[in-house]
């Protein structure tokens, strides 16, 4: 190696530094005597050269120059070296990372050697910021020539991947945390799904029962307004026949036989009508303690001395929106379901409550109820049993001992009131059947009414025969109607659809029309929006079974109830003529 000089540098052999940056700078200020190197202008020409090369390059190299690994580095390496820049400079590579001693002696060893070394994302614990940190680089060792063309020094490339190593690190650790989470949740959903289909298939199979009920109460619907018309012309014709013939003991017994089996078949129809909720309701405010206590002696009879009748009323509870004859006939239908479950002896327990619904989860929507319940000490029912109860025509007892109907009517009578009917039962320890009707509203102070007068029956105008213009399209219904009003004293014109009776009347002045309300291409009610049109003081009846009417324009009209009675159609005609 060159000896230092005492003579004064020569700043023109330094030109190759210009422009090297930061380091440029620092290398031609540094005192190289010190590091063992001499003066710059004494370097040789390979010295020179590879320092040029690294101080010109945007990668961080530091060359580790002689058998002590002098370390001359450029502005890249010196951002790596943190604060241990510029110390490291000029310094032993041995001594400048103290801490990596026995790594870099290793690496002067080779690279002296004329070896090579490579490494990747190799983690080493350094002292950059005044405290040791793992630092992760990739490290490329090469040897540098001499001017006798063997190995001088050994250069590195120092390239720091720590943010990486630790991004992916976290992204690692983040994808194992999250096939634990994954995990978690692929069993959780699993189970879920698990839950899920067995809601679906519960709801499916609850769709179905829904549906199957719905066919059922379309059906039941349907067959009850055919019963209608028929137990119309039935049990007219035989009130018209009981007029007329003569007054035979045998014949006028065998007579009302027919009319009490005809009027058997129209309570019939009237369950079969609550089931599928369409049957007329007359609803009134309904004191269900009196209702109950004044039909107990009747119940009691009914039920037979061996079947004991308790009552329990809660003090204070409001009265309900309610039928009260419907009522009537639900709650003996749920007397005797009891008596029949308790084999016609044991105790029946009638009580009232009042219930404040404030969820979704009650049987009923959120609102103010009366709960009237009914209770066995019988035999009770298993859960299966219990789901079908109330399904139209089920029944437990034998054949022709019940018609099944019971318990539907009851709670299509509930549901059309805006409650609903609850079944609780346990094998071998009783029935409770719950009625759940909305509680009236309070009723606000109201004047005097004023005397009623007792309606006339059948009254006949004295001045002129009233002129009833009957439409029905079933041909029993309206001879039977025709007989009815024409022995009651009145003309009478029919006509079989609603188009028969737009043209006749247009022909003849009417008084009156009753219609039919279920009618192929016209139906009663569009009839009598027709008729309204054309003469808006015209008296309109619409009779009709069903308590509502299918959807489309509506108008408000006096029904009259099928079956009817003469009587009945006589009271209709008197309350609707001026």
């Amino acid at each position: 190696m060159t000896p230092p000089s005492n003579s004064p540098p020569d700043n023109r052999d330094l030109a190759w530094l210009d422009g090297c940056g930061e380091a440029g700078a620092l290398i031609r200020a540094f005192d190289w005597n010190a590091a063992g190197l001499g003066p710059i202008e004494t370097w040789p020409q390979s010295l020179r050269s590879i320092t040029a090369l690294l101080l010109l390059s945007p990668v961080p190299l530091v060359l580790l120059w002689g058998e002590k690994g002098i370390m001359i580095y450029n502005d890249a390496y010196s951002v790596f070296a943190g604060s241990r820049h510029p110390s490291l400079l000029g310094s032993e590579v041995r001594k400048g990372w103290a801490e990596v001693a026995d790594f870099n002696d290793n690496v002067m060893r080779v690279g002296l050697a004329g070896g090579t070394l490579a490494y990747k994302d190799q983690e080493l614990t350094l002292v950059r910021h005044g405290a040791p940190e793992p630092v992760w680089m990739n490290l490329d060792y090469s040897p540098v020539l001499g001017e006798d063309g063997t190995p001088a020094g050994v250069i590195a490339i120092v390239v720091e991947t720590t943010q990486r190593v630790l991004a992916e690190a976290e992204v690692r650790e983040s994808e194992r945390r999250f096939r634990e989470e994954l995990e978690a949740k692929v069993a959780e959903r699993t189970a879920a799904l698990e839950r899920s289909e067995e809601n679906i298939r519960k709801a499916e199979q609850a769709l179905m029962q829904v549906q199957k009920m719905e066919a059922l109460g379309n059906l039941t619907g349907g067959i009850a307004h055919d019963f209608n018309n028929l137990l119309m012309a039935v049990h007219g014709s035989l009130e018209l026949l009981r007029e007329r013939m003569p007054q035979d003991p045998m014949l006028l017994r065998l007579l009302d036989n027919a009319m009490a089996g005809a009027q058997r078949g129209s309570t019939l129809t009237r369950r079969m009508l609550a089931y599928a909720r369409k049957q007329e309701l007359k609803a009134e405010r309904v004191d269900l303690r009196a209702l109950v206590e004044g039909m107990k002696e009747l119940m009691q009879r009914s039920l037979g001395g061996t079947i004991v009748v308790e009552t329990r009323f809660a003090p204070d509870v409001p009265p309900v929106e309610a039928d009260a004859n419907q009522l009537e006939s639900a709650l003996l239908n749920l007397a005797v379901n009891a008596r029949d479950a308790m084999d016609g002896a044991g105790t029946i327990v009638i009580s009232t409550a009042e219930k404040w619904v404030r969820n979704t989860d009650g049987p009923v929507r959120p609102g103010h109820y009366v709960r009237l319940s009914l209770s066995d000490s019988g035999s009770g029912m298993d859960e299966a049993t219990l789901n079908r109860a109330i399904e139209p025509f089920f029944t437990t007892k034998g054949v022709g001992k019940g018609t099944g109907l019971g318990l539907s009517m009851v709670h299509g009578l509930a549901e059309q009131l805006g409650g609903a009917l609850v079944m609780r039962s346990k094998k071998d320890e009783g029935t409770t059947a719950e009625i759940w009707l909305p509680a009236a509203p309070a009723l606000q102070a109201a004047a005097p009414a004023a005397p009623a007068t007792a309606p006339s029956f059948c009254r006949i105008p004295t001045t002129r025969t009233l002129r009833i213009l009957t439409v029905d399209d079933d041909e029993l219904v309206r001879a039977t109607t025709v007989e009815m009003l024409e022995d009651l004293g009145y003309a009478v014109i029919a006509a079989r659809s609603g188009a028969e009776a737009l043209n006749l009347i247009e022909e003849a002045a009417v008084d009156l029309v009753i219609t039919d309300h279920a009618m192929p291409q016209m139906t009663g009610t569009q009839l009598a929006i027709r008729l309204r049109e054309r003469y808006p003081t015209l008296p309109i009846v619409l009779a009709t079974g069903y308590a509502d009417l299918p959807a489309g324009p509506q108008i408000d009209l006096p029904r009259l109830a099928k079956p009817y009675s003469q009587a009945a159609l006589a009271s209709m005609v008197e309350q609707v003529m001026p």
